[in-house]
């Protein structure tokens, strides 16, 4: 299979995934949508893979799903598409490990989706961002719901109707992307902000992903319920304890 995405170390625990298709602004084929789904799939079992950082090469992070390929779809190639990218959101989404993504240039359609999926954003001032389907007669699907979650309703209906862009300044201003950054410097603000997590234990961070995603997926009261299992459970192996009693400790000898 062609190489269409450049995997490196960004520290000794930080995964680096850059699209590699910078002839088409990093445009989402099926051969790139795989290959970015087994590079997510096989972090979350590495054991010297605390985070991962999404990229992209060249002008832009990506342009959304390539246009050749809904060219030359057919009803079944189509379902195909759509749900080999359905499958690299749900595993960027469930991913037991935090994930940012570093937008520059264009991030459209299936691009917002997939970055929507990731923890945190981070976006250079003039990035574009926008779901433009409509134009080509079609809905935005999947993952496009994240949007109002992270937007609002009424500001995820502006994007999703109008097909119209807002600039990454708009992004921050909304909510959709936690940092700016200059286009050179967006990597390295996402890895920033995901070494914030890291400095956590994996174990926590994972249930508290689990417990995100839980609460985005259940009714308010159920989501609340559910979740009081998690807190107890953490008390199970003594690391609460400790962690209040070393901070006590600290708090006394100032």
């Amino acid at each position: 299979m062609h190489r269409v995405l450049l995997v490196d170390r960004l520290a000794e625990d930080l995964l680096l995934v850059r699209l590699d298709r910078p002839e088409r602004l990093n445009a989402l084929s099926r051969p790139l949508i795989e290959q970015v789904t087994s590079t997510i799939e096989r972090a979350a079992t590495a054991a010297d893979v605390r985070g991962v950082v999404l990229a992209g090469t060249g002008r832009s992070f990506c342009a959304g799903v390539d246009l050749h390929e809904f060219a030359t779809a057919s009803t079944e190639t189509a379902t195909e598409l759509i749900r080999a990218l359905a499958r690299l959101c749900r595993t960027v989404r469930r991913l037991p490990k935090p994930v940012a993504c570093a937008i520059h240039g264009h991030c459209l359609g299936g691009a917002l989706e997939l970055a929507a999926c990731c923890d945190v954003r981070v976006c250079a001032p003039d990035a574009q961002l926008g779901m433009p389907e409509v134009w080509l007669g079609i809905p935005s699907v999947i993952d496009a719901v994240m949007l109002q979650h992270i937007v609002g309703v009424g500001r995820a209906r502006e994007l999703l109707l109008t097909g119209d862009a807002i600039s990454g300044q708009t992004a921050h201003a909304w909510g959709l992307a936690n940092r700016l950054a200059p286009a050179d410097e967006c990597v390295a603000a996402a890895a920033e902000l995901i070494q914030r997590a890291t400095r956590h234990a994996p174990g926590i961070l994972a249930e508290q992903k689990r417990l995100h995603q839980q609460w985005l997926e259940l009714p308010y009261e159920r989501a609340v319920e559910t979740s009081i299992a998690s807190l107890v459970t953490a008390f199970g192996d003594g690391t609460p304890q400790r962690l209040a009693a070393e901070r006590l400790q600290r708090r006394n000898a100032t």
